[in-house]
């Protein structure tokens, strides 16, 4: 699926369906807590299995995950057991889910740890933190399908954990908006020299 789309979908998702209010404070983005990337989890495995939910539906999945009430609607939560009553009764064990998400999300946290972005390095793009590798060389690669094994034999300086960070955020696809604008050369060295 194409990254965009799947950007414009998840927005959707919250904005219109859930009518969760992205806070724009500071002219930060939201960035999804646990509750929030797992509920995304069940939801789609339902939907994957031919299960129709309805907007008030998945925002009372939503709420029982994240807001933690032990029911809303059609939706029951006794710890990580999930359950729906009514025409299609489910139950769902969360137990691997949240495992998986949580293993995912500290992988991510701790790989952000590992980039810098200095002005005196590669002019200021993200690099390994003590390399000049940039994230985004290694990341396109991973997106372009080049085997780890591969990447790492290219940049032994790069540990596991790193390239392991490059492959989530291939996975996590391109960031919304814009691409950064080429840099112009106004004026040669030379010329630069000579005033």
């Amino acid at each position: 699926m194409n990254e965009d789309l799947t950007f414009l979908i998840l927005r959707q998702e919250f904005t219109r369906v859930l009518q969760v209010s992205a806070k724009a404070t500071d002219r930060k983005r939201h960035r999804l807590a646990f509750r929030e990337v797992l509920y995304f989890k069940p939801k789609g495995a339902l939907e994957s299995g031919g299960v129709q939910m309805h907007p008030e539906d998945r925002r009372a999945l939503y709420q029982v995950l994240v807001d933690k009430p032990a029911e809303v609607g059609a939706w029951r939560r006794k710890g990580l057991r999930l359950e729906r009553t009514g025409e299609v009764p489910v139950t769902m064990d969360l137990t691997k889910i949240a495992r998986a998400t949580q293993a995912t999300l500290r992988a991510y946290q701790r790989g952000a740890g590992l980039v810098e972005r200095r002005a005196d390095r590669c002019s200021g793009e993200p690099v390994f933190r003590g390399t000049r590798v940039p994230l985004a060389q290694v990341v396109e690669q991973c997106r372009a399908g080049v085997p780890v094994a591969e990447i790492a034999e290219d940049y032994p300086q790069l540990s596991a954990q790193a390239l392991h960070y490059a492959e989530l955020r291939a996975r996590m696809g391109k960031a919304p908006g814009r691409p950064a604008k080429p840099l112009k050369i106004q004026m040669s060295a030379v010329e630069a020299a000579d005033r």
